[in-house]
C-alpha cells in the first residue's frame, strides 16, 4: 500500500475516532509534523512508527490493513487473502493469516525478509506474547539489546511488550513465520 492510501486511512481513522492531530502526536509519540505528512502522503512509516500510531488510535496492524471480516466460521485461508500489514520500502513483508477474523486470540503472520530488510531503526513494542520459527534465511532478533543470530529450524518466544526488531543479516532472502497472542500486531 502507498504512502498516499497509508495516510489517508490514518486520516480517516483518526477522524473517525474524533482525535485531533496534536491529540494522536500526544497519544503515540509521532511528531505532529510527521504525522500531518503522513497523512498527506508526504512520508513512509516504519513498521514500528506506524504501530505507535494504530495503537493510539486503537486498532491493530491487521484490522488497519485488512478490510472487511472474512465470517467467523472460516477454517481455510488462500494465500491471495492475506492481508499485507508492512511496506516494502522497509524490504520486508508481514502477511497476516485470517486478519479481518473477529474474536481470534492469536494472530499468525508470514514474514518475507529481503536481504537488508528490517522492521525499523527502532525497536517497538505491542500487547502480546510472540512465537516465531525462521523458514529459510538469516535473521537477527534484539530483544532489550540483546542480539541473536537466527536460521532455519531456528525459534523464539518472548513477552512483545520489550522493546524488539527483526532484521535480515543474510545475503538472500529470509522467511520466518510468527503467532503473536492476543493478535496486536
Amino acid at each position: 500500500m502507498d504512502e498516499l492510501r497509508v495516510g489517508g486511512r490514518v486520516r480517516e481513522l483518526r477522524k473517525r475516532r474524533n482525535m485531533s492531530l496534536r491529540g494522536l502526536a500526544r497519544q503515540s509519540g509521532v511528531a505532529l509534523s510527521f504525522l500531518s505528512s503522513l497523512e498527506r502522503g508526504g512520508n513512509s512509516v516504519s513498521v514500528g512508527t506506524l504501530k505507535s500510531i494504530l495503537d493510539a488510535l486503537g486498532t491493530s496492524l491487521g484490522e488497519f490493513f485488512g478490510g472487511d471480516a472474512p465470517p467467523p466460521a472460516k477454517v481455510v485461508y488462500r494465500q491471495a487473502e492475506h492481508a499485507e500489514i508492512s511496506g516494502a520500502k522497509q524490504g520486508l513483508q508481514f502477511l497476516d493469516v485470517a486478519a479481518g477474523r473477529r474474536g481470534r486470540a492469536l494472530q499468525l503472520i508470514l514474514e518475507n525478509y529481503a536481504p537488508g530488510g528490517d522492521t525499523g531503526p527502532e525497536p517497538y513494542r505491542h500487547e502480546a506474547e510472540e512465537a516465531g520459527l525462521v523458514l529459510k534465511g538469516k535473521l537477527e532478533l534484539t530483544v532489550d539489546n540483546e542480539r541473536w543470530e537466527l536460521g532455519p529450524g531456528d525459534a523464539y518466544y518472548f513477552d512483545s511488550r520489550r522493546p524488539h526488531r527483526v532484521r535480515n543479516i543474510g545475503k538472500g532472502p529470509a522467511q520466518a513465520v510468527s503467532v503473536n497472542t492476543p493478535p496486536s500486531f
